[in-house]
């Protein structure tokens, strides 16, 4: 998720460090480096859980989370334009917004929900469980 981010959001640097594309000699190659960290998620979750009774709703889940942040990267794309910034437009219930879809489910739910399903438990009896680590 981070990569690619970065390179939308037009970043200079992650963690106090330059931001991978910023580096000299990568540039936009970071964007297929994005898709192929992207691309090994499945593939590392069918190589230590394939024929576990929870492996579907692990690859459920991860695509869940997966749509939940670029749904959150999405409404922070199109309220920040370049050349169209209206701090008008922006709220702090806008920001919260942003800052829960595009961070809080991969950070906070993504773990604890991880954990739920591999020790057998439906995510659906978990609900005030996700509400809290989103909001």
């Amino acid at each position: 998720f981070l990569v690619l981010d970065d390179i939308m959001d037009s970043s200079h640097t992650r963690r106090g460090q330059p931001c991978w594309f910023r580096l000299p000699k990568v540039g936009m190659i970071a964007v297929n480096d994005g898709l192929i960290l992207r691309n090994h998620i499945p593939r590392i979750l069918k190589k230590h859980f394939k024929g576990k009774p929870y492996y579907v709703d692990l690859l459920d889940l991860f695509n869940e989370v997966e749509f939940q942040t670029a749904s959150g990267q999405m409404i922070d794309l199109i309220t920040t334009l370049v050349g169209e910034k209206d701090l008008s437009k922006y709220s702090l219930p806008l920001h919260h917004r942003i800052v829960q879809y595009k961070t809080a489910y991969y950070s906070f739910y993504l773990p604890v929900a991880c954990a739920l399903v591999m020790s057998g438990e439906n995510l659906d009896n978990h609900v005030d469980v996700k509400n809290i680590l989103v909001e």
